[in-house]
């Protein structure tokens, strides 16, 4: 059976995609499937090294733009409607899978045209725009979180979780043992880094005093602020691992206490199947605040801490440390609470209920 993953632009939309392909690859040697995106997305970068195949068509985001810019992505998505009815009549796939981002729009409305099943993967609380535009086509959308304020109908919502690469899946366990010694602190923002985050650490880092000797950091920066941020660190004697980009995020969740981060849907999944603390800032620029909305999920839930970053400081972020530091047993309780959100057959899911349209066509 062949199936079409549409849509990228980002890791949060990809990642989940290359999951459900590798899944539905696993459960046939027959089983096919075909990346569809754009070149300037992160799909075009990543998928040659996955080596999973991928064809690239015209599409552009339209909000936020001027009356002008509009008209000129407007005609791309249609020129890359064109093209996507091309690759559907070459590949034939049967059923196609839209995993969210502009990129995804002209392949998933080709395909309603085409009467090919569709499923949908939304990744946050507060459905995309093009997810909500294209659900009309779509038979199933698979959710990571329970969506609110959604316009899906709601015989097509399935709560599968977000699929998760396969270093994430597998079943970890935080022993006892793992809550002591020294603090152990990730930091990240995003793989472009988070300036809000970046200072606040900076000024946090002199107000630590003596209790900098009881904690350790890994602090993902993005390129920007990698220097500024090294030497803040250096600056005060801190142990600390500074990088611009970290590749190895599974060994890194593994090896931390606690997390500060934003709260795009792939680190909030990623965070839960790892049974990890999170203090989660949310983008406040995303579009909708589905940032805010997945952090307000979990803090409810006392699943993570949500600060917005409008209350976010340097002494704030020191008050904090200096509380996990002396209080862990906080963060077993909301390890424990996190791990309970964790579904790490998502991409098993998804996978299945793919196969289920298509075989009901």
């Amino acid at each position: 059976m062949r199936l079409l993953v549409a849509g990228g632009g980002t890791g949060g939309h990809l990642y989940p995609g290359i999951a459900v392909a590798r899944a539905w690859l696993a459960d046939g040697e027959a089983n096919e499937v075909l990346f569809v995106g754009t070149a300037r997305g992160i799909e075009a970068r990543v998928l040659p090294r996955e080596d999973l195949p991928f064809q690239a068509i015209s599409s552009a985001g339209v909000l936020g733009r001027s009356v002008g810019q509009r008209a000129k992505a407007m005609a791309m998505v249609s020129y890359g409607f064109g093209q996507a009815m091309g690759i559907l009549r070459r590949f034939r796939p049967h059923v196609v899978l839209g995993v969210g981002g502009y990129s995804s729009v002209p392949s998933v409305a080709a395909a309603g045209l085409w009467r090919k099943p569709i499923v949908l993967i939304e990744q946050n609380v507060v459905p995309g725009v093009a997810n909500r535009l294209l659900s009309r086509f779509a038979s199933k959308v698979a959710v990571g979180l329970p969506v609110r304020d959604a316009g899906f109908a709601r015989g097509k919502i399935v709560e599968t979780g977000l699929p998760l690469r396969s270093e994430f899946s597998e079943s970890f366990e935080r022993g006892e043992d793992s809550w002591s010694g020294p603090l152990k602190v990730l930091i990240f923002g995003g793989s472009q880094g988070a300036r809000a985050i970046n200072e606040a650490v900076m000024e946090a880092l002199p107000l630590m005093g003596d209790a900098l000797a009881r904690m350790r950091f890994v602090h993902q920066t993005g390129e920007a602020d990698f220097p500024r941020v090294q030497a803040a660190y250096q600056e005060v004697g801190a142990q600390a691992d500074v990088a611009p980009y970290l590749y190895d995020m599974a060994e890194r969740y593994r090896w931390a206490q606690v997390c500060f981060s934003r709260a795009g849907a792939m680190s909030v999944a990623e965070l839960s199947a790892m049974s990890l603390p999170a203090v989660l800032i949310p983008f406040p620029s995303a579009t909708h605040g589905h940032q805010e909305a997945n952090a307000r999920y979990l803090a409810e839930r006392e699943a993570a801490r949500m600060i917005l970053q409008e209350d976010l400081s340097g002494r704030v972020l020191a008050d904090i440390w200096l509380e996990y530091e002396a209080e862990r047993e906080k963060l077993v309780s909301m390890s424990e609470r996190t791990k309970s959100l964790a579904r790490t057959n998502a991409s098993e899911a998804v996978a299945a209920l793919c196969r289920q349209q298509a075989m009901a066509a």
